[in-house]
């Protein structure tokens, strides 16, 4: 009876360790996107945005870790990879000449981040951490570290949360252009801010 215990949580030590692989690719990520728009990238209308994202972002996962809040940590890496994945296939598909790909890519792209980013996030995510967050949280065993963490989280959420509803705006516009362009994916509504020339090589 004891060894059958001891085997049915056998898999534990397998998950925690594909829990600190989520967490270092995702923060390794994350850093490098960091340097990346400061020192590789084109500079677009959305710096400063793309730049307060990759640092919440970075925040939020490394103390996520330290604290121990892996579960909602998991869960919002995973509501932005899913659709983060179609985005990369829309960009790559146009710089390849596939037209057809790109725009279902995007459609595919925008459906999800509606419902994940936009529906899903703020009324469940959201909710949990800010609401029924309250009702477990033992104010006797954590009586001051407790609140700071919980401000502290569920500031950098919301502030995603103002960034995909931003970035929601600039994809209504791009979906507005498709639209008037009948079906063609148009240009990055983020134009660059020097000139298109200035980094041909």
């Amino acid at each position: 009876m004891i060894m059958h215990r001891i085997n049915r949580f056998s898999f534990l030590p397998m998950a925690r360790m594909k829990l600190q692989g989520l967490y270092m690719y995702a923060a390794g990520f994350y850093t490098y996107s960091i340097f990346a728009l400061l020192f590789w990238e084109t500079r677009r209308k959305d710096f400063g945005i793309s730049m307060s994202h990759h640092v919440a972002t970075v925040i939020l996962i490394v103390l996520s870790y330290i604290f121990r809040f892996t579960r909602v940590g998991s869960v919002v890496l995973a509501l932005h990879d899913a659709t983060d994945v179609f985005m990369e296939v829309a960009k790559m598909s146009r710089y390849s000449g596939y037209q057809t790909v790109a725009n279902v890519s995007f459609q595919i792209f925008v459906l999800l981040w509606v419902i994940l980013r936009l529906i899903y996030y703020p009324f469940w995510v959201l909710w949990s951490t800010s609401y029924e967050l309250i009702q477990t949280l033992d104010n006797n065993k954590h009586p001051i570290d407790g609140p700071i963490y919980y401000y502290l989280f569920n500031t950098l959420l919301f502030c995603l949360l103002v960034l995909h509803i931003y970035w929601w705006v600039l994809m209504y516009r791009m979906i507005v252009n498709q639209i008037q362009a009948r079906g063609q994916l148009g240009d990055d509504i983020r134009s660059d801010s020097e000139g298109e020339n200035e980094h041909e090589d």
